[in-house]
């Protein structure tokens, strides 16, 4: 709850910096110091709310979407290059923001991009921030919008990196991207994704988010690899790290967490053939047990895309159950280890079917189903509520 309320805040605070015209328009001239100020503020306040927020964001001023408005013309002006978009004094940080907007999946401020686009933007502003964290963190305070706490460099770089990792299942199918910045093939886009799994480790390694992210990111790349020297150490990583996520959100009593770490680890623990402790095993089992109810009680306090998501996981876990009763039991056998494998698949599909639009199929958040017809239908990305 208080993630929401906070990533509210920022929002209107952000619009508050940007009006328009009675045409929707941009009101502020594009080429005073001033509204380019602005602009970055507003990108700025929109990244702290991004790495607050699990999902995407809903706010007041969604429907005017002035921050894209104003993103739209300032592309426009540069002729496509965002280096030259803002002033020096608000380089490299003007550019590095819009980065961290065109990398996001959820994006709403920006044409949607492609994988290999969105994966590419993620890892180099990355690189950025941790080629110069000093100059990025300078720029940071000056840009701090009055009453407002922004992200600082190592945060940022957090969300960047976690933004990179979100795409790798994609990520590591797209010839695109493998023809654009990795020749060496899908294992050079793998380590890609590792480094910037153990980059966020590093970054925050007590966040229970981040050890989703980075858990769930270790076992992508293990269970897709061809390679069974890898398979195993990688996906015990990626276990002990989603184990940890688990315990994390017990100790900062976070239902949401503890629901969405539960379920990865349910899921992939399925899939694996990395040995899950009783202990462990018993602790998941009871969080998938409770899921359903934390759902119900989040289901009030929360916004329906967030809902709709932490169900969907809630729905995996419960899939996943009669394989994790088994492995507790001390199963074996090839039964045993075949139901593993099906439960697991079922409780992706799950996962899919909860984030699914009726209408064209595509993977979406938060897409409100009509009460008479079932339907739920999106379009290039924005969501049509029924």
């Amino acid at each position: 709850m208080h993630a929401f309320v906070t990533s509210v805040q920022l929002m209107n605070a952000a619009d508050e910096l940007l009006p328009l015209t009675a045409g929707g328009r941009p009101a502020l001239p594009a080429d005073t110091p001033e509204a380019q100020q602005a602009e970055v503020q507003a990108m700025l306040l929109k990244a702290t709310a991004r790495h607050i927020a699990p999902y995407a964001l809903e706010w007041e001023g969604l429907k005017q979407n002035r921050l894209g408005s104003y993103l739209q013309r300032r592309k426009s002006l540069a002729g496509g290059s965002w280096e030259a978009a803002y002033r020096p004094a608000l380089q490299p940080l003007g550019g590095l923001l819009r980065r961290v907007l065109s990398a996001d999946p959820q994006n709403l401020f920006l044409p949607a991009q492609s994988t290999a686009e969105q994966f590419l933007a993620a890892r180099a502003a990355a690189q950025v921030v941790q080629s110069a964290p000093s100059t990025i963190s300078q720029q940071l305070q000056q840009a701090q919008h009055s009453g407002q706490q922004v992200l600082p460099a190592e945060q940022l770089e957090a969300l960047l990196h976690h933004l990179a990792v979100m795409g790798a299942p994609d990520a590591l199918g797209c010839r695109e991207l493998q023809q654009k910045a990795f020749p060496q093939g899908r294992r050079s886009v793998a380590a890609a994704v590792v480094d910037s799994c153990e980059r966020l480790l590093v970054l925050e390694p007590h966040s229970p988010q981040a050890l989703i992210t980075a858990g769930s990111g270790f076992c992508h790349i293990a269970t897709s690899s061809s390679n069974p020297a890898q398979l195993r150490p990688l996906l015990r990583r990626g276990m002990d790290c989603l184990m940890a996520a688990v315990r994390a959100a017990v100790a900062v009593r976070s239902p949401y967490w503890k629901v969405v770490a539960g379920s990865q680890t349910l899921v992939f623990a399925g899939l694996s053939l990395v040995t899950v402790s009783t202990s462990d095993m018993a602790v998941l089992i009871a969080a998938a047990e409770e899921a359903p109810a934390a759902v119900k009680r989040l289901k009030g306090v929360l916004p329906h895309s967030w809902v709709a998501s932490l169900r969907a996981d809630a729905d995996a876990a419960t899939a996943a159950l009669p394989a994790a009763r088994l492995r507790r039991q001390g199963s074996s056998g090839t039964a045993a280890n075949q139901m593993a494998i099906s439960m697991a698949a079922a409780a992706q599909q799950a996962a899919q079917e909860g984030c699914a639009c009726s209408g064209c199929g595509q993977r979406a958040i938060g897409l409100r189903r009509c009460a008479r017809c079932k339907h739920a239908a999106c379009e290039f990305g924005w969501e049509v509520l029924g």
